[in-house]
C-alpha cells in the first residue's frame, strides 16, 4: 500500500473505498475537469457503470442502488467537478484519518492534513434531501418513559441522549416523556418536524411487545428509532442494544 508523505494511505486505494472514506482533503479542494472514474467532462452525464455517480433519489452511490434496489430509477447525474457528498462531510465536520499505530481509520476534523470525508457516517447519520439534492443533518426528538428513578433519572438520561446526538451530528428539535410524549414524538415525525426518535436505551422505549410496536409506529410515520447502543435494522428489528440504565443498577433500583 502506498503512503503519502504524512504517513496516510494514498487516496483512492481499495482500503479507503472499503472504509467509506473518500479521497484525501487536498484532492477535495481541487475542481476536476473530468470525473476520475468515467472521465466525462463537467456538465456531462456519468456513465452507467461509474462508481462516483450518486443516485438522485437516495443520495447513495449508484452502484449501491444496483446491488440493493432492483428496478430503481436513479435519475440523471452529471459530473460537477467535485466529489458527491464531500461538501456536506466537510460542512458537518465528519472526516476520518488513517491512524498508523492503530492501523484503522479514526474520526477527525476536516482541517487534519490528509483526512478524507467519512461517507459511512454521512450515509448513516444524515438524510438525503431529494429536492435540494444534498445531505442534511437528521432532526431528532428525544423520548424516554418515566419508570424507576423519577425525574432526576429522566433528566440524566436525557443528557446522555443529547450527548449522543451531538456526537452523531443530529439536530435536537424536541423532548418528550411518557405515553402522551410518545404520541407527540410520533406526530413530530409524521408532520416532518423530525425524522428520528432518539431514546437513551431500549428499556426507556418500552417493554416487551410495546418496543416493537413503537418502532413500527415511527417507521410507519416515515422515521426511525436510534440512540446510544440502540441499532434498528432495515426490517424494524432491534439488532443491537446496550443498556444505559447503569445509574439505576448502581442504586439497586431493579
Amino acid at each position: 500500500m502506498s503512503l503519502t508523505p504524512s504517513g496516510q494511505p494514498a487516496a483512492r486505494t481499495e482500503l479507503v473505498r472499503a472504509a467509506g472514506a473518500g479521497p484525501t482533503d487536498s484532492m477535495e479542494e481541487l475542481l476536476r475537469g473530468t470525473c476520475p472514474a468515467c472521465e466525462v467532462a463537467i456538465g456531462e452525464e456519468h456513465r452507467d457503470d461509474c462508481d462516483v455517480a450518486e443516485c438522485l433519489a437516495t443520495g447513495m452511490k449508484r452502484m449501491w442502488c444496483r446491488a440493493h434496489l432492483e428496478g430503481h430509477d436513479c435519475g440523471r447525474a452529471d459530473w460537477t467537478g467535485r466529489w458527491p457528498a464531500h461538501r456536506e462531510c466537510r460542512e458537518f465536520g465528519w472526516h476520518v484519518r488513517w491512524d498508523v499505530e492503530a492501523k484503522k481509520f479514526v474520526r477527525c476534523s476536516p482541517d487534519v492534513e490528509g483526512s478524507g470525508p467519512d461517507l459511512s457516517r454521512l450515509y448513516e447519520h444524515a438524510r438525503w434531501d431529494q429536492a435540494a439534492r444534498r445531505w442534511v443533518r437528521r432532526r431528532a426528538v428525544l423520548f424516554s418513559r418515566a419508570v424507576r428513578g423519577g425525574r432526576a433519572t429522566i433528566e440524566e438520561l436525557t443528557k446522555v441522549a443529547r450527548r449522543w446526538c451531538a456526537e452523531q451530528g443530529y439536530e435536537v428539535v424536541g423532548e418528550h416523556v411518557g405515553t402522551r410524549g410518545w404520541r407527540e414524538a410520533v406526530a413530530d415525525v409524521a408532520d416532518g418536524v423530525a425524522d428520528t426518535v432518539v431514546v437513551p436505551s431500549v428499556e426507556r422505549l418500552g417493554f416487551g411487545k410495546q418496543v416493537f410496536e413503537r418502532v413500527d409506529a415511527v417507521r410507519a410515520a416515515g422515521g426511525r428509532v436510534a440512540g446510544h447502543g440502540v441499532r434498528v435494522g432495515a426490517d424494524g428489528r432491534i439488532v443491537a442494544s446496550t443498556s444505559t440504565e447503569h445509574e439505576e443498577d448502581s442504586r439497586g433500583d431493579r
